[in-house]
């Protein structure tokens, strides 16, 4: 009777990986991981500063409607003391209401705010407006008096809003 030679499959003749094969391995699979999080922490902060600056230029657009829907003044605030921007209306500024905003006020907080926390408010130059808060009034026709631009900041990135005298804010 004959012996039949084990198969190339059996487990007298598998072969086992190295410690330096699987060390290798590990080590390959963690540089690529590394090299994924740093992509995905350039795309999360340049994410959260351009929603910061759309909030922002939603806010500019939203008080301008209000004030040509109205007939009163309104416009947007931008504090830098406590790093928040708030849509008002009327001669006593009042906030205006927002029920898609949390709290139900349309104050966007850049310190609390889910998708634009760590956003601050570095600058501002609203013509003839110097001190915190900073102020951009809408008259009855869309148009402002004191235009300029805020600066939002986010890590290492920034975004300028620019607000026309006439139009729509932009973002640069």
């Amino acid at each position: 009777m004959r012996h039949a030679s084990p198969t190339p499959l059996s487990p007298r003749h598998a072969r086992a990986y190295s410690l330096i094969e699987v060390l290798i391995t590990v080590l390959i699979i963690h540089a690529i991981a590394g090299m994924i999080m740093v992509n995905v922490s350039n795309i999360q902060t340049s994410e959260k500063i351009t929603r910061g600056a759309q909030q922002v230029i939603v806010a500019l657009r939203y008080a301008r409607m209000v004030a040509m829907t109205t007939g009163q003044p309104a416009g947007v605030e931008f504090n830098t003391a406590t790093n928040q921007v708030r849509v008002f209306q009327g001669a006593a500024a009042t906030t205006v209401p927002n029920s898609l905003i949390p709290g139900g006020n349309y104050i966007i907080d850049f310190n609390s705010q889910f998708d634009v926390n760590g956003t601050r408010i570095t600058a501002a130059t609203i013509v003839g407006d110097t001190t915190s808060p900073y102020q951009v009034i809408f008259g009855k026709l869309g148009g402002t008096n004191n235009n300029g631009s805020v600066t939002l900041t986010y890590a290492s990135q920034s975004k300028t809003i620019s607000i026309p005298v006439v139009g729509d804010a932009t973002m640069q």
